[in-house]
């Protein structure tokens, strides 16, 4: 028998390589006067933009460029909002990788509530966001976020009294996700590997998540396999392969679909605190935490000596990578926390130090850390241990 379960609502989803073609007919569906929102450079100097400069040309659309430089603050988002509140906006299109998306997202719910976004972010303000919002079209040029599928978007202050928390209402998922591969394949190495581990560690998060469903199961574990055929092809700076982008393309959206209705664990739990205090990239705070979180997450269900579904999901994930057939579970629970031990290797992810981050800063870290949705609930000493190993 089927479990009961909820799955948070999803955008109209688009995806085809080359897709970007169509994104006026798109914004005509809601009008044509729009904030065009971009990155700090990338996709502004390509191709790709000076084609779509003259499909709105040809099709009428007036737009506004917005530029992100970096992650989101509160400070940018505010300007970006007082700058067009004059404007007759239609609606909103992002165009770049998770900060773009999640900056778009702030700007379509701001230009409608005009007040300062941080009285509505989590933790952080004393309002509820009222849902209200303009149209807002997503289209990721990086494969990590899971932005274009998420009804949160991340604003960060960084620094000693740092935050980095989320604008969240289920009003706020895109309308349109507008994902088109070609638009990754000039992504460097470097934010690829930080938005493939990103992506990764939402799939397995999501997967092992206690609040997760059959049906977030089911889609962590598609997007998880298209992880296994690309992910290290991707990483080896594989420009050309639109195949193995259009698989991290799909693993992306899928991790946003799946994190937005099973939730996240440690890795993440971590990965937000370490943002809002310290200039460490996301991708690159979940991808070095994620075999020190798995790794003792696994011997602490192990500990527990009793039949276990978390257990099962890690041998299936070791299933996933492994080629050897009938073997023990627990062969295959190893064999995947030692494929999140090569990989780290292999993709030479940085160690915390890297960013300023020193054994004196673990108490305060990991006592505003949450592992809220992780398997097994994790002491502080664990936390401890897991932010150590990546220290030395």
């Amino acid at each position: 028998m089927i479990a009961p379960f909820s799955l948070n609502a999803v955008p109209e989803i688009f995806f085809a390589a080359n897709s970007l073609k169509h994104l006026a007919k798109h914004i005509l569906k809601y009008g044509n006067n729009i904030v065009l929102v971009l990155g700090s450079s990338s996709f502004s100097i390509s191709s790709h933009y000076q084609r779509l400069q003259e499909d709105f040309t040809t099709h009428g659309i007036s737009y506004h460029i917005a530029q992100i430089p970096g992650e989101p603050s509160p400070e940018m988002i505010n300007s970006i909002v007082k700058s067009y509140s004059s404007d007759k906006i239609d609606l909103v299109v992002a165009i770049g990788g998770g900060s773009s998306l999640d900056a778009g997202k702030a700007i379509s719910a701001m230009l409608v509530e005009q007040e300062d976004v941080a009285l509505f972010l989590e933790g952080v303000g004393s309002k509820n966001p009222s849902g209200r919002k303009l149209p807002f079209i997503a289209i990721p040029t990086t494969a990590g976020t899971g932005s274009e599928a998420t009804a949160n978007a991340v604003i960060s202050s960084v620094g000693e009294a740092g935050f980095k928390k989320s604008l969240r209402h289920n009003n706020y998922v895109p309308d349109i996700a507008l994902i088109d591969p070609t638009l990754t394949l000039s992504c460097p190495r470097e934010l690829t590997v930080a938005c493939a581990m990103d992506c990764f560690s939402q799939l397995v998060e999501g997967y092992l998540s206690l609040n997760g469903s059959s049906i977030t199961d089911a889609l962590a574990l598609d997007g998880i396999k298209a992880i296994k055929r690309s992910l290290k092809t991707v990483c080896a700076d594989a420009e050309e392969n639109l195949a193995a982008r259009s698989d991290l393309s799909y693993a992306a959206l899928l991790s946003g679909i799946v994190l937005a209705s099973a939730g996240l664990g440690t890795v993440h739990g971590f990965a937000s605190v370490l943002g809002g205090l310290y200039p460490i990239p996301h991708g690159v705070a979940c991808g070095t935490l994620m075999a020190p979180a798995n790794t003792i997450t696994l011997q602490r269900l192990r500990e527990k000596n009793e039949p276990s579904v978390s257990l099962e999901k890690y041998s299936e994930l070791g299933r996933i990578f492994s080629d050897q057939k009938r073997k023990e579970s627990s062969w295959y629970q190893d064999y995947f926390i030692e494929e999140l031990v090569a990989l780290t290797e292999e993709l030479c992810l940085p160690l915390l130090s890297t960013y300023g981050i020193t054994s004196s800063d673990t108490e305060n870290i990991i006592t505003v850390t949450s592992n809220k949705y992780n398997p097994v609930n994790l002491h502080s000493e664990d936390l401890h241990w897991i932010i150590s190993s990546r220290l030395a």
